[in-house]
């Protein structure tokens, strides 16, 4: 007893000297860290369940020995803090080391680990001022407050964890239906509802919408209404034939084999299954009638199967359908807001397959620079076109642009841009087209464009690049389009 009344002062400051390390671990940035260090940093996903667990049950079985209903509660609360406590500093220390190694980077990953430091320095503070209430009442206040800043914490630090896998308002992005209703809830009951609409659309809009909307039609083609769907693009050829699947685009496209450059949707994008397929063929087959009732196909032999199959299927779509509008609409409305603050044009971008936004200078262009970039942060992968034309932008602020990982399209011309930050955009991986017209950039900076992963269109018109050098790489990489032109602005 006297050996452990005797260790309790040093772990008591053993507590509070972690807690004040882990809260002043976030603007530690380390340079080099040993790989071994780098890989034991990949087993933060592993153990950060201990410490959610041991954390929420701290507080538990705090309100229970509160409430008197806990034997031995001193005891059995020192095992659980010291449990949390430790559990916590590991899973810190190994979020640390992912930090570290760059692969994680961004807004969200700086929240995310600063509110993760913010629980570890709060489970320990916990720790130290609960011996201490053991000694003196007068602590105790002071043990709630970091225990329950601690839960707190570590429930904002699971937020923006599940935001950095799955997407920013992941695990809040079903909140708004709470009020509103199930986002899965059919428009009409199943007697009623119609093949076409309630069947059909859900899955064209699950699986195409995204290239053939009313903002972004790709080949001139929509899918957002059926007189749309019969019309076809520019091909020519009509989308639907009503009683003939062999003349109808739509369906001769979904039923080529993987790999065809013309099979739809293209490669990397989500295919329509065998049932949604064979739906399609069979309301075509019946006349393209968008009257046609559920309840009438499922009297039609196979087809009636298929129907019960897709019909769990589609309560998932049109959830997410509905969910995506309402994140589509919230993030529209923000962007306005800040377009309108530094400035700037931010609109759909109609060049793009995906949902993804152009970013532009108005002329003449407002003062733009690192400053008011380093705003666009938060939004930085729903760029895929970028005209920083005449903006004040300079090497650094290409920092913050190679955090723009959609990003295809990118004009620095007229920008205080020397090429020495042009390192930063190789980490870009789906940049196709850059114009570096009117900059300062010379052979050097030049020759780091042969490391750009998938560019194909480079323009270099008043740049200090030697004739010679523009050979040589044409000559190294001659898949690379080297264009001695000014280029377009937008």
């Amino acid at each position: 007893m006297g050996k452990s009344k005797g260790l309790q002062p040093v772990i008591v400051a053993l507590a509070f000297i972690i807690a004040t390390i882990l809260a002043a671990l976030p603007a530690f940035r380390p340079d080099d860290v040993p790989v071994f260090l780098l890989m034991v940093g990949r087993f933060h996903p592993l153990v950060l369940h201990f410490p959610i667990v041991l954390v929420v049950l701290a507080l538990v079985a705090e309100l229970v020995r509160w409430k008197g209903w806990l034997k031995q509660a001193d005891a059995i609360m020192v095992v659980l803090l010291s449990a949390a406590a430790v559990t916590t500093l590991i899973s810190v220390m190994a979020g640390f080391l992912l930090f570290a190694s760059g692969e994680y980077a961004g807004l969200l990953m700086d929240r995310h680990f600063l509110a993760g430091a913010i629980t570890g320095a709060a489970v320990f503070l916990a720790l130290g001022f609960f011996l201490l209430f053991r000694k003196n009442p007068r602590f105790y206040p002071l043990y709630l407050a970091c225990l329950i800043t601690g839960n707190a914490a570590m429930a904002w630090t699971g937020h923006l964890g599940g935001s950095i896998t799955h997407g920013e308002g992941y695990l809040t992005e079903y909140l708004p239906f709470l009020v509103k209703g199930s986002p899965s809830d059919a428009p009409r009951s199943e007697e009623e509802m119609l093949v076409f609409e309630d069947m059909i659309a859900p899955v064209l809009d699950a699986k195409c919408a995204s290239c053939h909307n009313a903002e972004r039609a790709k080949g001139r083609f929509r899918t957002t209404s059926l007189n749309e769907l019969m019309a076809g693009g520019e091909s020519g050829k009509s989308g639907i034939v009503a009683g003939d699947t062999s003349q109808s685009e739509v369906y001769q496209r979904v039923i080529l084999p993987p790999g065809h450059s013309d099979r739809m949707p293209p490669e990397g994008k989500t295919p329509m299954t065998a049932d949604e397929i064979a739906l399609l063929a069979h309301w075509i087959q019946k006349g393209a009638d968008p009257a046609l009732r559920i309840a009438e196909v499922r009297q039609d032999g196979a087809i009636g199967s298929v129907v019960e199959s897709l019909l769990p299927d589609l309560a998932r779509y049109r959830r997410k359908a509905a969910v995506a509008k309402l994140r589509a609409e919230e993030l529209r409305k923000e962007l306005e807001v800040l377009a309108t603050k530094l400035d700037v044009i931010v609109e759909p971008d109609t060049m793009a397959d995906g949902d993804t936004y152009l970013l532009a200078m108005k002329f003449p262009p407002a003062p733009f620079t690192n400053d008011q970039f380093r705003e666009l942060a938060p939004y930085s992968d729903v760029f895929s076109r970028a005209s920083l034309v005449s903006s004040g932008i300079d090497d650094a602020g290409l920092y913050y642009i190679s955090r723009m990982t959609n990003l295809r399209i990118l004009y620095l011309q007229k920008t205080k841009v020397d090429g020495s930050g042009l390192i930063h955009l190789q980490k870009l991986p789906n940049l196709e087209v850059l114009n570096l017209s009117f900059t300062k950039v010379d052979d050097k900076a030049a020759l780091d464009l042969l490391n750009f992963p998938a560019l194909k269109t480079v323009y270099l018109h008043g740049t200090n690049t030697s004739p010679e050098v523009v050979e040589a790489l044409r000559k190294y990489k001659p898949r690379l389009d080297i264009r001695m032109e000014e280029g377009p602005y937008l």
